[in-house]
Order: C-alpha cells, then sequence, then structure tokens
C-alpha cells in the first residue's frame, strides 16, 4: 500500500499565502475599520482557504485492490477492476482522470507529491485497454508543472509589499 499526499512545497506556498492574507485583513481593519470593503477582502480569502484545507485534506492511496481518493468535496474507493477508463490533461496544470464503470469521476491533480510514482503506479494496475495509448510516452514525458506555485509566491510578494508599505506610512 502506498500513501500520496500533497506536495509539501503547495501546502506552505497555500499556508504562507493564507497566513499573510488575515494579517493584510487585520491590518486594514486597525488602519480603515470593519466596513463593507472590509467583507469584500474577506470574502476573497475563502477560495484560498478552501484550496490550503483541500491541499491539507487530500490522500491518493493506492493498494493491491483499489485506488483510493480523498479529497474536499469527493472521497471514494475505486477498485481497479471497476476503472472503466484513465484520461490524462496536461496545460498549465496536469490532471489524472479516472472514471468508473458507473459514471462516477475522480480527479487527481499534480499537486499530489511524486505525482509520476503516483502514475506509474496506475499504469501497472489498470488494464492497458482501459489507458490512453500513448500512456507510457505519458508517463515518461511528465515534467511536474510549478505554475500554480509561481502565482502563488507572486500573490505572496504582492501581500506581502501592501503589507509593508500600509505598516510603514
Amino acid at each position: 500500500m502506498k500513501d500520496y499526499r500533497s506536495s509539501p512545497l503547495y501546502v506552505a506556498t497555500y499556508a504562507v499565502l493564507t497566513l499573510l492574507y488575515f494579517v493584510f485583513l487585520g491590518s486594514v481593519a486597525v488602519k480603515y475599520g470593519v466596513n463593507i470593503n472590509f467583507f469584500v477582502l474577506a470574502i476573497l480569502v475563502i477560495p484560498v482557504l478552501l484550496r490550503l484545507v483541500a491541499l491539507l485534506k487530500r490522500k491518493v492511496v493506492v493498494s493491491d485492490d483499489g485506488i483510493e481518493i480523498r479529497d474536499l468535496f469527493k472521497s471514494g474507493f475505486v477498485k481497479w477492476d471497476d476503472i472503466e477508463s484513465v484520461g490524462f490533461s496536461s496545460r498549465r496544470r496536469t490532471f489524472l482522470f479516472i472514471v468508473t464503470k458507473d459514471k462516477n469521476g475522480y480527479l487527481i491533480d499534480d499537486s499530489v507529491e511524486n505525482f509520476k510514482e503516483l502514475l506509474e503506479e496506475i499504469g501497472k494496475r489498470v488494464d492497458r485497454n482501459k489507458l490512453p495509448e500513448n500512456w507510457q510516452d505519458i508517463v515518461n514525458s511528465y515534467k511536474p508543472s510549478y505554475g500554480g506555485i509561481a502565482l502563488v509566491v507572486l500573490a505572496v510578494l504582492v501581500i506581502g509589499y501592501v503589507i509593508l508599505k500600509s505598516l510603514s506610512g
């Protein structure tokens, strides 16, 4: 049995972003008071907080019996024989789609640590006719996508700059 969790790099960047966002909200509340603008800014933290919680909760367990996917909004266990197809999409981020015989779908993105190893494990256990024809090429050519992390780091820098400016002025 192998466990795959969210990459610590993804978790750390979203944790720092969430923390800085709360510091930013605190500085806005102190400087300008709590008003409608504050509540609008506070609502904007919800997607960031949900992403952090999803990263912390995510777990993929591969066993001889099947694959268990735990996520914030959808969790389940799928036996290897119950998988109808496996899909793959690689654009800005990389996604793995697992569709079961009863038409349930599961999505795993490459924020999972050791994603390439996970792809290899799935390739070993799922019937070849349920995988894309070029599965081995997909696995061999897979490269982690860091675009999401880069955007979060940029957001951290911007919010950090705004906080420093508001504290100094």
